[in-house]
């Protein structure tokens, strides 16, 4: 008796639109806008703006775009996206907009944040929290990109197969 597993690709179904993958590319460039410029919505953007823009605003972007496009790409080469895939995509989301209420900006009343303003020790609180947020936010987007490219191969499932062929045949009688 023999037994073998083979690693076999999903069969991809029919081919899809790709409507969720369009919907997480505007959400992840709406989350990096609203790191780079929300606090200008609040009236305490200042020198800062450009920094965040140029760097946080940037890596959000491009990891949540990226990750929208694979999303795209597996819906129209027929495979499903896993929800764990989605699940990294809204917590990278949900902790990038509490990033955008922390991050401070400096301002003629000296540094601010949207949810602190310029009063202590909220505002300590605030720029501590910005940063661990900041950490994890780029390391789910990270992990929800990895996770769409790999939804975007489509599964590899195992098969077994067992054999009840007489395994004497296969000895050499040298």
């Amino acid at each position: 008796m023999t037994y073998s597993v083979i690693r076999v690709r999903a069969t991809p179904s029919a081919s899809r639109s790709g409507h969720m993958g369009g919907v997480v590319v505007v959400a992840g460039i709406a989350v990096a806008a609203w790191i780079s410029f929300g606090r200008h919505l609040f009236g305490i953007g200042g020198d800062l703006t450009i920094i965040y823009a140029a760097t946080l605003g940037v890596i959000f972007a491009a990891l949540l775009v990226f990750t929208g496009l694979a999303v795209r790409r597996t819906a129209r080469r027929g495979f499903e996206t896993r929800a764990i895939t989605y699940v990294f995509f809204l917590v990278s989301g949900v902790i990038g907009l509490l990033l955008g209420l922390t991050l401070p900006d400096s301002t003629p009343r000296g540094l601010q944040t949207i949810i602190s303003g310029p009063t202590q020790p909220a505002l300590d609180i605030a720029i501590g929290i910005a940063n661990p947020l900041g950490v994890i936010g780029i390391a789910t987007a990270i992990i929800a990109l990895v996770l769409s490219i790999r939804d975007s191969r489509g599964r590899i499932t195992l098969v077994e197969s067992w054999s009840d062929e007489d395994d004497g045949a296969l000895v050499d009688p040298a």
